[in-house]
């Protein structure tokens, strides 16, 4: 074995060791539940190596993810295109790249899970595609129009879904200039999509957005509760919501 396999070994078996651990210290008040977690970006090409997508790194859905699977749970991840993050090994991982294949992963699994947690930011949109050919600028000298039709509501359309006993978080990522505003359009997602509860952050804030190893919140809930959470790492925010999750 060279000394680059030796050393990914090593990082592997602590890595485990380190998950393992944590587990056994964890409240296993999500035992025997089994949680899909939807979590990244999707991409939605419009030519052959071309495509249209977002920023999100996945480390809040990977949060939420580990957060379950310490406290009992078995989870099954959906992951995004280039999601390259440190998971538990007996964590289930299923990667797509498009919406459409995201929908299609979440909607096979979501009738044997207990809970659902939707917080991959996904492409509302999808261009038409130009077919199997590099679009070249000397082909199209006066540029060119892309036309859009909107992707499947995963969130939405699986919440709808749900049989009794099943509970649904979902995520809404807004540009928005306060806090008012935030909490309004948190409410009333919260009723549009069906969710138990629903967390919206204001990606256009430093430390609240795409990519950050932080988040900031605005927490609703079926019951009518509501909370606003400052920023904190992504992991604290996890641990409450899955909090919130099973309470609701």
């Amino acid at each position: 074995m060279q000394a680059p396999e030796v050393f990914s070994f090593l990082r592997a078996r602590v890595r485990a060791i380190f998950f393992t651990a944590l587990r056994a210290l964890a409240p296993q008040d999500m035992a025997g539940k089994r949680v899909l977690v939807t979590l990244g970006p999707t991409r939605e090409p419009w030519d052959s190596v071309r495509f249209w997508s977002n920023p999100s790194s996945g480390r809040m859905g990977m949060a939420l993810a580990v957060c379950a699977w310490l406290r009992g749970a078995a989870v099954t991840a959906i992951c995004g295109p280039g999601i390259s993050l440190a998971l538990p090994c007996d964590l289930a991982c299923c990667h797509v790249c498009t919406a459409r294949e995201m929908f299609a992963a979440a909607h096979d699994l979501w009738p044997h899970m207990d809970m659902g947690m939707f917080t991959a930011a996904v492409a509302d949109f999808s261009p038409k595609s130009f077919g199997t050919k590099k679009a070249k600028k000397a082909d199209m000298p006066q540029g060119f129009t892309v036309d859009f039709v909107p992707n499947p509501d995963i969130l939405r359309t699986l919440a709808s879904k749900r049989t009794h006993g099943q509970k649904v978080l979902g995520f809404a990522a807004e540009t928005v200039d306060n806090t008012d505003t935030l909490l309004a359009l948190a409410q009333s997602k919260l009723a549009a999509k069906c969710a138990d509860v629903l967390a919206a952050n204001a990606v256009n804030v430093a430390g609240s957005g795409f990519g950050t190893e932080t988040n900031a919140a605005v927490v609703v809930d079926a019951h009518g509760r509501h909370e606003i959470w400052p920023t904190r790492s992504k992991a604290d925010i996890a641990w409450d919501l899955c909090t919130w999750l099973l309470h609701s």
